[in-house]
């Protein structure tokens, strides 16, 4: 398993699960209690609900990812990442600032002004985004996505007949579609890949987010650390029959199973209890031996 140094934070076996938690500067995101439009209020929400209660890393987003809202252009993210510095600008605390984008450009922008790692939830569909991260020597999380930038996560709208073979798109399931995704344009010495829970198409299943779960460790053939982001997710809830509201205790019992299971970060809008569940995950996984089968084969 690779390692990976994020602007001084380690992330894999040999540390502890890092918790990142999440800022949104943009109107549109449905979680109002992390969404601020103004620097100083955003700043003191970051330093006292996420950093003073654990977070290692602080995740900003410029737009709402979810399916509803149409996505903004590149030069409409950059206009907005003005609050998202000057938040940073005014933070006490210390972590690890990630930006949450699809484009190399506002990437490239972002850790050139202070940023320290980037969040792609579109996986590499920007093709020049690895080079970007490469060039800041930045940790990137990759997101299992189509090679699309309109699609993010939405792994199983890719047509995989066409970009493998019909052979294997026909005998492929979900989570071979994940890793193929993850494969896609390559990895970075310093990406750290994510498998893309939550309802990103109408065409994912809970089943597709419970199989995901049950086989997280496979992706650690892959040979990067992990994140997961489950917090409060439609699949908990099926399983705990709450609404999203009343998920926090099922998001803690998944969180410290997963992270049992490979993860190495976990994002999430409840650091200080999440934190505490991950700790109690790290406590009882076995780095040292725990593997995942290799479904590198299937890629070849």
């Amino acid at each position: 398993m690779n390692s990976v140094d994020a602007a001084g934070v380690g992330i894999g076996d040999e540390y502890p699960a890092r918790i990142m938690g999440v800022l949104n500067v943009s109107e549109e995101s449905p979680y109002d209690p992390s969404v601020y439009d103004d620097p100083v209020e955003a700043a003191a929400y970051v330093d006292e609900a996420l950093i003073d209660e654990g977070a290692d890393i602080v995740d900003i987003g410029l737009e709402s990812a979810n399916k509803r809202f149409d996505v903004l252009t590149a030069e409409e993210e950059l206009e907005r990442l003005h609050v998202a510095l000057e938040t940073i600008d005014n933070v006490a605390g210390d972590a690890v600032f990630s930006i949450e984008t699809r484009y190399a450009t506002v990437a490239d922008e972002a850790l050139s002004r202070g940023f320290d790692m980037v969040n792609d939830i579109c996986g590499f569909a920007d093709p020049k985004m690895p080079t970007v991260c490469r060039e800041h020597d930045a940790a990137v999380v990759k997101m299992a996505s189509p090679p699309d930038l309109q699609r993010p996560g939405a792994v199983e709208e890719t047509d995989w007949a066409s970009r493998r073979s019909a052979a294997w798109a026909d005998s492929a399931d979900y989570v071979d579609m994940i890793y193929e995704a993850l494969e896609r344009n390559g990895l970075t010495d310093k990406t750290i890949v994510d498998p893309a829970f939550g309802g990103w198409s109408e065409a994912k299943t809970i089943e597709h987010d419970l199989e995901t779960f049950r086989r997280l460790s496979e992706f650690r053939a892959l040979e990067r650390p992990m994140l997961i982001s489950i917090n409060r997710k439609n699949f908990l809830g099926e399983i705990a029959g709450r609404d999203t509201a009343d998920r926090l205790p099922a998001s803690l019992a998944a969180t410290a199973m997963a992270i049992e299971r490979g993860a190495d970060i976990v994002r999430t809008h409840d650091v200080a209890e999440t934190r505490d569940a991950a700790r109690i995950g790290s406590a009882f996984a076995d780095r040292a031996t725990r593997d995942g089968s290799d479904l590198s084969s299937e890629s070849e």
